[in-house]
């Protein structure tokens, strides 16, 4: 009886961490905004590579830049886990444009240590409308 009460807070804590069904990968980067009406269409490139004034919305691959009222979702190639915890976020450019197979630069200060910085080279650019409705508002909306 004592080693049953001590197995199970063992499986109920894996039965807990178990994300969907076995077998299924959960979505990552822009996968997880294809039903995102914020999401936009691909873009070739941003031109204003040198003129970022902010970012947001950082996950391990993917990012929104901000340059005045334009915003677009940046995702990298595999993972970037410096992206996540960014407190800065540059670009490397082959010009004054970002485009595919460019670099983002990541620095990330923790503990008042500073790593960095690292590059996450860029797998694709799309528009991103901070004003169109989140699925989670519609929902709330109905």
């Amino acid at each position: 009886m004592h080693r049953a009460l001590l197995i199970l807070p063992a499986v109920l804590g894996i039965a807990a961490c178990a994300n969907g069904l076995p077998g299924e990968t959960p979505a990552s980067g822009m996968a997880k905004f294809a039903d995102d009406p914020r999401l936009g269409e691909p873009v070739a490139s941003i031109c204003f590579a040198s003129y970022i004034d902010g970012f947001s919305m950082n996950t391990r691959n993917t990012v929104v830049l901000h340059e005045g009222r334009d915003r677009f979702m940046v995702e990298v190639f595999g993972t970037c886990p410096d992206l996540e915890f960014a407190q800065s976020v540059g670009v490397a450019a082959s010009g004054s444009c970002l485009s595919k197979g460019d670099a983002l630069v990541i620095t990330e200060t923790i503990g008042g240590g500073t790593f960095g910085p690292r590059r996450c080279t860029v797998r694709e650019i799309r528009a991103w409308d901070p004003k169109a409705t989140a699925p989670e508002e519609k929902a709330q909306e109905s």
